[in-house]
C-alpha cells in the first residue's frame, strides 16, 4: 500500500478498510489512467502464509542443528584432552 500511495499520489486513510471494499480500483489525471486490481492481499499484523515463510523455517532449523553438532563436538574433542591428560594451557 505504501508503495501505491506513492505510485498513485493518493493518501489511502484506512488500509485495511479499503482493501476490504475494493479489489479494483481506478484513478485518472491529466495524462494517464491507472487501473489496478487487488487479487490478494495481507495486513501486516496478521500471520504469513507457511508457503513464504517455509525456507525461513527450514534455515532456523538447520542452522540450529549445525550449532548444536558444532557445540558437541567441541564439547567432546575438550572432555577427550581431559580424560587422556592431553592439552596445553598458554598464557
Amino acid at each position: 500500500m505504501d508503495r501505491l500511495s506513492i505510485e498513485l499520489k493518493q493518501d489511502f486513510e484506512n488500509e485495511e478498510n479499503f482493501l476490504k471494499r475494493n479489489s479494483f480500483f481506478e484513478k485518472t489525471d491529466s495524462v494517464s489512467v491507472y487501473l489496478v486490481s487487488i487479487r490478494d492481499y495481507r495486513l501486516r499484523s496478521s500471520l504469513a502464509p507457511f508457503e513464504y515463510v517455509k525456507n525461513d523455517i527450514k534455515r532456523i532449523i538447520w542452522n540450529t542443528r549445525r550449532f548444536e553438532f558444532i557445540q558437541s563436538l567441541e564439547n567432546g574433542i575438550y572432555n577427550e584432552a581431559l580424560k587422556e591428560n592431553n592439552f596445553k594451557v598458554f598464557k
